[in-house]
C-alpha cells in the first residue's frame, strides 16, 4: 500500500467524501469554548483601558474615584506584567491538559480570573501598581492554560474536515473577547465608580461562563454525558485516539522534531504582532492620533472586527480549497500565513508615515493589518494541530512559551522607543518598522521549511510500539530456532 508521504503530497482530511453527521454535541462543545476564549480574552484586554482610565487625570476630582500618577513606562509594566505568569505557566500548562483533560483546567481559569478582577480595586488601593502587576501576573499564570487546553480539546473534538472551520470559529473568540471589551470599558470607565465597574462588570461575567462551561463541556467525547454513540463513532474515526485515557508523550520525540520548531517563526511574528496591538492600540489612538480616551475605546474595537472577519473568512476557505483538493494542506497553510504575515508588514510600513492628521487612514490600516493577521487561523495556528491533533496541546504550549516572549519584551521596548512621549508619531514610525522587520523574517522561514504532514508520533501508541518491536522480533526468532534444532537433529538421523 502506498503511503501518502510515497505518493509526495500532504495528509488528507481522513474524512474527505465522507457524509458529515450533522448538528450535534460537537457544536455545543465549541459554542462553549468560544465563549471560554471570549471571557478570558475579554478579562486579558480590559486592562488596555482600565490603566489609562485610572490614571486619567481629567477625572482626578471625581468623589469615589481614586486616580494615580503612572507614568508610560509604569503603565507599560502593569500591562507586560500578564505575560511574566503567562509564559512561566505554558509547559506546565500543557502537561497539565494533556494528563486531564482540558475542562477542568479551563473551569480553574475561569473561576480564578473572576476572583483576581474582583480583588484588583481593593489591592490596588492597598499597594498601588506593584499589587496591580502582582494580579495581572497571576491572572497570565491561570490563564496560560488557555490555548494548550483549548487546542487539546480541538484536537479530542474536531475530525479532520471540520477541524480548520470549527477552530477558526472557537479562536474568532479572541477577536470577538477584544471587540465587546474595547467599547464595553469605555462606557464602564465612565459609570459613577469608575474604572472599578470594569474588573467587577467582568467579575460578573466571568461567572456566568465559568457555570455554563461546567455544565456544557467535556474533555472529549467519550466523557460528555450527552453524546450519541454515533456521533462520537464519526468524530473519532479520523483520529488516532488511544483505548487508555491518556497516553504517555513521546517528549523525547517531540523535542527532535524539526517540523514543529520551525513553527515557532510564525508562531513569535504572530503574537508580536498581535502584542503590539492588543497591549498599545488604545495608547497609539489616545496619544499619537489624538483621539479621546472615550473615542479611542470604542475605535480600538473595529481593528478587531477585522481580525474576526479576517479568521472566519480564512478558516472555511482554506477549509474548502483543501477539502476540494485544490491545494494541498502545507500549500494553504503557507498560503495564510504569508498574507497574515507579509500582509501586515505592508501595513505596519504605511502605518509608520501616517500621524494625526490621518485619523482615518490610520485606522483603515490598522484595520487592514488586524484583518490580515486573523489569517493566521489558517496558517500557523491550525498548522500546530495537523502536525499531530492529540499532542496539539503540548506543542502549543512549548511554542506559546518561547514566542510569548515576545509578548514581555514588545511592551517594555516600545516604552523605551517612545520614552515617556507617547504622543511622537516618529518614535512610533520606529516601532512599526521594527515589526514589519519580524515580520517578514518569520514568514521566510515558514515558506522554506514549513510543512503539515501529521508526524508518526502523533500515534498514542507510538511509544509502545517503538520499544516493543525489537522485543518482539528476538524472542520469536530465538523460539523458532529453538524448536528447529531437534527438528534438523530428526532428519540428520
Amino acid at each position: 500500500m502506498v503511503t501518502e508521504k510515497e505518493k509526495g503530497c500532504d495528509h488528507v482530511p481522513s474524512d474527505a467524501g465522507k457524509k458529515t453527521y450533522g448538528i450535534g454535541i460537537r457544536h455545543l462543545q465549541m459554542a462553549s469554548m468560544t465563549m471560554v476564549v471570549i471571557a478570558l480574552m475579554g478579562a486579558r484586554a480590559s486592562m488596555g483601558i482600565a490603566v489609562l482610565a485610572m490614571s486619567d487625570e481629567k477625572r482626578r476630582n471625581d468623589t469615589g474615584i481614586e486616580i494615580y500618577e503612572w507614568d508610560k513606562k509604569t503603565q507599560s509594566l502593569i500591562l507586560s506584567s500578564f505575560f511574566w505568569g503567562y509564559v512561566i505557566m505554558q509547559i506546565p500548562a500543557g502537561i497539565l491538559a494533556k494528563n486531564f483533560g482540558g475542562k477542568p483546567i479551563l473551569l480553574f481559569a475561569l473561576v480564578a480570573n473572576m476572583a483576581i478582577c474582583t480583588l484588583v480595586p481593593t489591592l490596588a488601593a492597598m499597594g498601588g501598581w506593584i499589587l496591580v502587576c502582582m494580579c495581572r501576573m497571576g491572572m497570565g499564570l491561570t490563564q496560560a492554560c488557555l490555548f494548550p487546553a483549548s487546542h487539546t480539546l480541538l484536537g479530542q473534538w474536531l475530525p479532520d474536515n471540520e477541524r480548520t472551520s470549527y477552530t477558526g470559529i472557537v479562536y474568532g473568540g479572541i477577536q470577538l473577547g477584544t471587540i465587546i471589551t474595547m467599547p464595553v470599558c469605555g462606557l464602564l470607565a465612565g459609570t459613577a465608580l469608575g474604572w472599578k465597574m470594569i474588573f467587577y462588570g467582568f467579575a460578573g461575567f466571568l461567572f456566568v461562563v465559568a457555570v455554563m462551561w461546567y455544565w456544557c463541556a467535556a474533555s472529549s467525547p467519550r466523557e460528555h454525558r450527552m453524546i450519541s454513540k454515533e456521533e462520537r463513532q464519526y468524530i473519532e474515526a479520523g483520529l488516532n485516539v488511544s483505548d487508555s485515557k491518556r497516553p504517555p508523550t513521546p517528549w523525547k520525540t517531540i523535542l527532535r522534531s524539526i517540523p514543529m520548531w520551525v513553527l515557532l517563526a510564525p508562531h513569535f511574528g504572530f503574537v508580536a504582532a498581535f502584542t503590539v496591538f492588543f497591549v498599545d492600540m488604545p495608547t497609539y489612538m489616545e496619544k499619537g492620533l489624538k483621539i479621546s480616551l472615550r473615542n479611542s475605546a470604542l475605535l480600538s474595537g473595529l481593528p478587531y472586527v477585522g481580525m474576526w472577519a479576517g479568521t472566519m473568512f480564512s478558516s472555511f476557505l482554506s477549509e474548502k480549497i483543501i477539502n476540494k483538493g485544490w491545494l494541498s494542506i502545507t500549500a494553504s497553510r503557507k498560503l495564510f500565513q504569508s498574507l497574515a504575515l507579509g500582509g501586515d508588514a505592508i501595513g505596519l510600513i504605511v502605518l509608520g508615515y501616517l500621524g494625526s492628521e490621518s485619523q482615518v487612514l490610520a485606522i483603515a490600516t490598522l484595520i487592514f493589518i488586524m484583518t490580515l493577521l486573523g489569517f493566521s487561523s489558517a496558517g500557523v495556528i491550525i498548522n500546530e494541530l495537523d502536525l499531530a491533533p492529540n499532542y496539539g496541546g503540548v506543542i502549543c504550549a512549548l511554542l506559546n512559551f518561547l514566542a510569548n516572549f515576545a509578548s514581555i519584551l514588545m511592551p517594555i521596548s516600545i516604552s523605551y522607543i517612545l520614552n515617556n512621549d507617547s504622543s511622537d508619531v516618529s518614535r512610533w514610525r520606529i516601532v512599526f518598522l521594527i515589526m514589519a522587520a519580524v515580520c517578514v523574517s518569520t514568514m521566510i522561514v515558514h515558506i522554506l521549511f514549513g510543512t503539515s504532514e501529521r508526524q508518526e508520533w502523533d500515534d498514542p501508541n507510538f511509544l509502545i510500539k517503538k520499544t516493543a518491536d525489537p522485543e518482539e522480533v528476538k524472542p520469536v526468532l530465538k523460539k523458532q530456532e529453538h524448536n528447529e534444532e531437534p527438528r534438523t537433529k530428526a532428519i540428520k538421523q
